[in-house]
């Protein structure tokens, strides 16, 4: 769902556009790894790395237990080398950051168990640090680097001397620079090709080279957000089909421990990077890597798993992902992945999935553990941002409770995106559901309870414990949920719980928010919480204009030299939602692009603003320029929930639309 930048569209016509060389269908197989790589990089401490830092790193693997879970790999990312080759041209490790040189170091790290790893250059000069790429020195480097007890090297692509190439592309260049190295280094070293801008379109040839590739060519290096993360892995299962035993695509490092994204989000981005059979390399703090996220022994197992494919989508629906992988011993891996920011039931089918004909299945919850029977239907709530793992296997004779399916305030339409909203001081209808999905026996007696923030109250509206439930019955409990009067407008997590007689307990969840509609009369639109905001700079500003897209850094809201002392400042494109509840009649405004953006002599900037309600465009004001008076615009918005005040670009640079909502009211019932 997240769009592709127009470079991303560009590399993927270059693939279909290209001709594979020559040089590297010399090779028929790829190297003799048995599984995609796993350890941890060096990249965020950038030059700042040392011997000292990288024998800590091994300390620290060793005494945390990640080593003893796969994570054996220790790679330099740059600034290992000396500026300049020793008078044989050889490479020499920088004296002041390797004074042991890096024979020693690997020494040491092969006595913890562990393995070293390296990062080179392909061209002239390495990527950081200053020193000698590998170019017109493969051979002597790859043997130099085998002879020190390298285990891993990481080829970048930097300083490439393309003019040296008379008539080739630059994936005609890779496929004769990279084939040298990987022939010196040997089959027992782990060979990943990383050319992070995808100009060589290495997923076409690089099973004929190396270990790994590759592939996020859009937000590379991988940023720690959930959005980065999200187009990395869309990438990567765009190139399946390139990827296999001894050769993996390599959609980048693993963000756990680093802060940016939630516990959630980093045990989504474990879990799709074991489905894709990815490199499961770290990259933070070796200090703060957390072994409940990316220790998991079980999910590990997955992306080790011997034979080696990529997972595949078995359904992808909007924001709702199927990824099926299948396993040497015939078992399944199948994530269902939540892409959007409301919780979803995400469903998948045994013939979907290809599994085997059998009778029952096995079906294993990786992360809480819990196993139940299902006769082939499977599904989950899943959380906003997350994913729920299985390891799915013929049922054989195991004795397990049939798989259901449990939801708090499940969405009433397929891709609603939004938590619902509960008034403060009400009563809220939100109804639980709880559904046999694996029908291989009836649910007896199943009870349902809920797990409120702090000061709220719920009371079931119907009853909260069912009779028998048969195969692919559901039961539905409707609840009355009340948040304290004084409740902000923020979200909230409401818990739910399930318990029957012979049966686990199964946990489930809702994200919703608790805000209150307007008051009666007429509201300046800058003085109520908004539920959404974009903004092309910065935030939008309350009763000042936009101002340079720091926090609070605006100035009075004037148009045309009129100031105005209430309103909305913001940068288009720019879009501000707010909560009505149904309940409002009216919004009025004047639109104009703020007198900040002129110059003495010349007026800039041109916008539109719109007024949507529920989705639908109820008022737009035509593009107003920097040299007009601001222009009313009124717009009906009865029975609708949300109201969204949005500025667009208008027929000039958007650097200088700085958009006013001037005196922006609302008139509610």
């Amino acid at each position: 769902m997240y769009r592709r930048t127009a470079a991303a569209l560009a590399v993927l016509l270059a693939a279909l556009a290209v001709p594979v060389a020559s040089t590297a269908q010399a090779r028929t197989v790829p190297p003799s790894i048995s599984a995609p790589p796993m350890g941890w990089n060096s990249r965020l401490l950038a030059c700042n790395v040392s011997e000292a830092a990288i024998k800590n790193a091994a300390d620290t693997l060793t005494g945390n237990g990640l080593a003893a879970a796969g994570y054996r790999h220790v790679i330099i990312d740059g600034c290992w080398l000396a500026k300049q080759r020793d008078q044989q041209g050889g490479l020499v490790a920088d004296p002041a950051r390797f004074p042991g040189g890096i024979k020693a170091l690997a020494d040491y790290i092969h006595g913890k168990g562990l393995k070293l790893g390296l990062s080179h250059s392909a061209g002239t000069t390495a990527c950081s640090g200053g020193g000698p790429g590998a170019y017109r020195h493969e051979a002597a480097d790859g043997a130099q680097i085998a002879s020190w007890g390298v285990d891993y090297l990481k080829d970048d692509w930097c300083s490439i001397p393309t003019a040296d190439f008379p008539g080739q592309n630059v994936q005609q260049i890779a496929q004769t620079l990279y084939p040298p190295m990987r022939d010196a280094l040997g089959d027992s070293v782990a060979f990943a090709m990383n050319n992070e801008d995808g100009s060589t379109v290495p997923w076409l040839w690089g099973r004929q080279v190396a270990t790994t590739w590759r592939t996020n060519v859009v937000t590379s290096p991988l940023a720690d957000s959930y959005g980065s993360m999200v187009t990395a892995w869309e990438n990567n299962m765009l190139r399946g089909e390139y990827a296999g035993p001894g050769s993996w695509n390599d959609p980048d490092l693993l963000q756990a421990g680093r802060g940016g994204m939630s516990a959630r989000e980093y045990q989504t981005q474990f879990s799709l990077w074991a489905v894709m059979a990815s490199p499961l390399i770290a990259q933070a703090d070796v200090a703060k890597l957390n072994g409940d996220i990316i220790g998991n022994a079980k999910v590990i197992a997955v992306d080790q798993d011997p034979l080696g494919v990529q997972g595949h989508y078995t359904s992808t629906d909007g924001w709702y992902h199927v990824v099926d992988k299948p396993l040497r011993n015939g078992d399944h891996a199948v994530v269902l992945f939540n892409e959007s920011n409301r919780y979803a039931t995400i469903t998948a089918t045994a013939g979907r999935l290809r599994l085997p004909a059998a009778p029952e299945y096995r079906v294993e919850d990786l992360w809480t553990g819990a196993v139940s029977l299902t006769r082939g239907d499977i599904g989950a709530a899943v959380p906003p941002h997350g994913v729920v793992m299985y390891r799915i296997s013929d049922g054989g004779r195991v004795s397990a409770p049939p798989a259901v399916t449990f939801e708090v305030d499940p969405s009433s339409f397929l891709g609603n995106n939004r938590p619902t909203i509960l008034e403060p001081g009400r009563a809220n209808r939100i109804i639980t559901r709880v559904t046999n999905t694996g029908d291989t026996d009836k649910i007896n007696k199943a009870a349902v309870s809920l797990t409120l923030p702090d000061g709220w109250k719920a009371k079931a509206a119907t009853p909260a414990t069912s009779k028998n439930l048969a195969a692919g019955d559901a039961f539905e409990t409707t609840w009355e949920v009340t948040p304290p009067a004084d409740g902000q407008l923020t979200t909230y997590q409401i818990g739910g719980k399930v318990t029957w007689k012979g049966g686990p307990e199964i946990t489930s969840g809702a994200d919703v928010l608790a805000g209150k509609a307007p008051a009666s009369g007429t509201t300046y639109l800058s003085d109520l919480p908004w539920t959404v905001m974009t903004n092309h700079l910065g935030s939008v500003e309350r009763d000042r204009s936009n101002g340079d897209g720091g926090a609070a850094d605006g100035r009075p809201l004037t148009v045309e030299g009129t100031v105005y002392a209430k309103g909305l400042g913001g940068h288009a494109p720019a879009d501000v939602e707010f909560y009505v509840g149904g309940r409002c009649s009216t919004v009025e405004f004047l639109g104009g692009v703020d007198d900040e953006v002129d110059e003495p002599t010349i007026k800039h900037g041109s916008v539109e603003f719109q007024v949507w309600t529920d989705g639908e465009l109820a008022a737009r004001s035509g593009v107003v320029t920097g040299d007009q008076p601001a222009k009313k615009v009124t717009a009906s918005v009865k029975g609708a929930t949300y109201i969204r005040l949005v500025a667009t670009n208008g027929v000039d640079n958007a650097y200088w639309d700085h958009a006013d909502f001037a005196d922006a009211k609302i008139t509610c019932d």
